[in-house]
């Protein structure tokens, strides 16, 4: 087995473990990123990329867009068809590896996940005029874990650095962006959020 498949294979086994055992419980979606997708103008598919049990693709399917939600875990996809009913398609992949046809969507949504080496696979998604809808923690969220104020990564492998998430998201044109601390329904996090258009005459990436 190659080293990229044994990861796999040991991310997959982490989640399937943290899932089955019931300490991944779900918490309520990001309300910044739900607001955001729904107040779109845009009808074509959205991708849910990492989107676990579907804390965010379920309420944005239930509100009658059609999402295609991607995740490592069988269980937590299954889960979230479960909860979304036929508006929901789910995909078993790693993020890494995407299954999905290039320019069919019309929204790209991500929370909570961070692989800086797939933005150009995420951007390639977006038909013409199509949106990445990202949200994830910044270096700041680091400490408010370790003085045990909020879950989320311990490594700086996994959170943006200032200003990072906007350049990762180029070519995009830029619609929103902020990054600082947050409290909601959702709990408390440092992190960056940015909604980017692809522009119509974009060719392809990656």
């Amino acid at each position: 087995m190659t080293s990229r498949g044994a990861k796999y294979r040991e991310d997959r086994e982490k989640w399937e473990e943290l899932y089955a055992s019931g300490s991944r419980a779900d918490r309520p979606p990001s309300s910044w990123l739900v607001q955001v997708v729904a107040g779109l103008p845009n009808d074509l598919p959205v991708a849910d990329v990492a989107g676990g049990t579907g804390r965010h693709a379920v309420p944005v399917a239930q509100a009658g867009r059609h999402v295609v939600l991607v995740d490592i875990v069988l269980q937590a996809v299954a889960a979230a068809k479960e909860r979304a009913g036929p508006a929901l398609e789910g995909v078993v992949a790693e993020a890494s590896m995407l299954p999905l046809r290039p320019g069919r969507f019309g929204i790209v949504m991500v929370a909570n996940f961070l692989d800086r080496a797939i933005f150009p696979d995420l951007i390639a998604l977006l038909a013409p005029g199509g949106y990445l809808v990202y949200e994830t923690y910044t270096t700041a969220h680091l400490e408010l874990v370790r003085r045990g104020l909020a879950r989320g990564p311990q490594s700086l492998a996994y959170v943006l650095q200032p200003g990072e998430l906007r350049a990762l998201a180029r070519p995009l044109t830029v619609v929103e962006y902020w990054e600082g601390e947050v409290e909601d329904e959702a709990g408390r996090r440092c992190c960056a959020r940015l909604s980017g258009q692809r522009a119509v005459g974009i060719g392809q990436i990656g």
